[in-house]
């Protein structure tokens, strides 16, 4: 009974928290709300094995459910708004999951096909014509690429771009940067094992 009681007295104060939310933008009984649902919240974060988004970061997207959700939610539901909350916390948390998920499938794709790319041209001989196939988007993606130039040399990441995105032939970069083949094809290599090296980090 007194449980009941309990419950019945928790929930009247949520309506009145949400009421307040949603008539004058109370920032006070917003986080009064929010701070009643932190353990779920950190409940959830646990369950869900995130591991690319820092604690704080998915503390802030529960923060903006709470808050959509209170905006959303109807004071008549027979739903009471904890399991409304609840229930939307589930639903974003798995989307971003799934997104996560994803962004880990694209990179270890990337990480694949930049492998492939130099697993299939021999980089101890000077026909690397075959690399200029590949487009940068192909090799890394964008924002590996920011991330390479900070480890490459400027020549290396010069020798990287003019392969894969200006699509010259080993020959014509050599050429053009007056460097002999032998130059061109180490540089490639070590493009290669640098970037590897960063990719398999992230």
């Amino acid at each position: 009974m007194n449980e009941k009681v309990t419950f019945l007295k928790s929930n009247l104060e949520n309506q009145q928290l949400v009421q307040r939310i949603k008539e004058h933008k109370d920032n006070h009984a917003f986080k009064t709300l929010f701070n009643k649902y932190t353990p779920v919240v950190c409940g959830s974060i646990a369950r869900y094995h995130f591991r690319f988004f820092a604690i704080e970061d998915l503390l802030q997207e529960a923060r903006l459910v709470c808050y959509q959700a209170v905006l959303a939610y109807d004071l008549q539901s027979p739903v009471s708004f904890g399991k409304y909350f609840q229930k939307s916390l589930q639903n974003h948390y798995c989307s971003l999951l799934r997104k996560e998920n994803a962004a880990k499938r694209q990179k270890e794709k990337y990480a694949e096909s930049f492998e492939e790319t130099f697993e299939t041209t021999d980089c101890s001989s000077t026909n690397l014509s075959s690399l200029q196939d590949y487009p940068l988007s192909i090799l890394i993606a964008q924002e590996q690429l920011v991330e390479a130039s900070k480890c490459l040399s400027q020549l290396e990441f010069e020798i990287l771009y003019l392969l894969a995105v200006e699509h010259l032939t080993p020959e014509e970069i050599a050429a053009d940067l007056d460097k002999d083949i032998i130059q061109i094809t180490r540089a490639v290599s070590r493009c290669h094992k640098k970037i590897s090296e960063t990719i398999s980090k992230r």
